[in-house]
């Protein structure tokens, strides 16, 4: 007998398409077994958690409720909650149940409501929070950088003051005409702003009295003056800025020089001008409406001596009353092309004319055309700057029967 081959031997083999190959080592079965039994255990764990969990707790829906009930209370009485259907156990998802929602409309109505106070609250200081605070009383002087269509009128009544303040604060140009770019001071409140001039030899009790107020305390504590260690027989430095409380100072006019007869009526109105046509006495009939077509565009206060109103540009100007003409041309004081007419004790001014339509020399009847609406001089817009005054006096034209406005 032949002998075996070499495989035949004592050790185990493995018979494999690829050859031979040798048995898996006993210490990896043995640690195979070990991570299954592992899987088998955490698997088995898992389950008896599930199984032994305890039942969903009804404090959750108990919770829910008080805090649905403590917001219901909340809400103001015509305020109503849209809640969803009521549901059942078998509609719970994921242990949670379907809360009340609200609509839009609501949700926005709640948040511009405030809550009404609690109990606790009725006793004592309640704050509310939708209190609107009020503008805070101004105590210094401040600015305003004027824009297009800005008057005096308009920036007083932005600031809760008079158009007198305003113009009794600013130069002589702006209280007649406001610019874009014009800086207008703000006084805190009504009244009137001074310029000390120690030439003057003023004290504050002085310059107090000069505004018509008599206590000159009202001036040296003003937050405005900042005025420390100041007894009203101080005399100030030259220059030093003064604002006056309740202070009214003087008419604010484009004042040309005039000459007035010894009743002091005005018989020419800027002799020195080569407009001027000398002196003219006597007119006075009945007065009418210099303007009748056009806009009221502004008053007469302290800061304006006249009134405007506002036309298109060639609309004809007609003599308010009747009398001699004291000046037809070219104004330097701010009204451009002007005509001023007496009537005896009266005088009027028409101001910023595109055109003049009369001459020295002559005498007018009330009605009669004068000129045509224009912008010259010192003016922002076509109107007529009419004046009516008494002794070389402003007066309010207003206020007199006839004038129509």
């Amino acid at each position: 007998m032949s002998r075996l081959p070499a495989f035949h031997s004592s050790q185990p083999t493995r018979l494999s398409p690829h050859g031979a190959q040798p048995a898996t080592p006993r210490w990896r079965r043995l640690v195979g077994w070990l991570c299954l039994l592992g899987a088998i255990c955490l698997s088995f764990i898992a389950v008896l958690l599930v199984a032994t969990a305890p039942p969903i707790s009804r404090a959750s829906e108990t919770v829910a409720t008080e805090v649905q009930a403590q917001a219901t209370a909340t809400l103001p009485p015509a305020t109503r909650i849209v809640a969803a259907p009521v549901v059942d156990e078998q509609t719970r998802t994921g242990g949670l149940i379907a809360q009340p929602t609200l609509s839009a409309a609501q949700i926005a109505q709640l948040l511009t409501t405030p809550p009404p106070p609690l109990a606790a609250e009725t006793d004592g200081p309640r704050y509310d929070p939708f209190t609107i605070i009020p503008n805070r009383v101004r105590s210094k002087m401040t600015t305003y950088l004027a824009v297009r269509g800005d008057s005096v009128n308009a920036i007083a009544a932005r600031y809760g003051l008079q158009p007198e303040s305003i113009a009794w604060c600013n130069n002589h140009e702006l209280a007649q005409i406001v610019r874009p770019g014009d800086i207008v001071n703000i006084p805190p409140e009504d009244g009137a702003c001074h310029t000390v001039l120690r030439a003057q030899g003023k004290d504050v009790r002085e310059i107090a009295a000069q505004y018509g107020v008599d206590d000159p305390y009202l001036v040296i504590e003003a937050p405005a003056n900042s005025l420390p260690d100041v007894t009203p027989e101080t005399l100030l430095p030259s220059n030093t800025q003064l604002f006056i409380p309740g202070g009214e100072g003087p008419y604010i006019t484009w004042n040309a020089p005039v000459q007035q007869d010894g009743a002091g009526n005005v018989v020419a109105f800027d002799p020195q001008s080569r407009f001027s046509c000398g002196s003219r006495y006597g007119g006075g009939t009945w007065w009418t409406n210099p303007l009748p077509n056009g806009a009221w565009v502004r008053g007469f206060y302290a800061g304006h001596s006249g009134i405007d109103i506002a036309a298109n540009i060639g609309t004809p100007i007609y003599a308010a009353n009747g009398g001699p003409i004291l000046y037809a041309g070219w104004n330097n004081w701010g009204y451009g092309n002007t005509v001023v007419i007496g009537h005896g004790a009266f005088s009027t001014l028409y101001g910023h004319m595109s055109s003049i339509a009369v001459g020295c020399g002559q005498t007018v009847n009330a009605g009669q055309v004068i000129g045509y609406v224009g912008s010259t001089g010192n003016s922002s817009g076509p109107h007529l700057h009419f004046e009516l005054r008494y002794l070389n006096q402003p007066r309010n034209p207003s206020a007199t029967a006839g004038i129509g406005w």
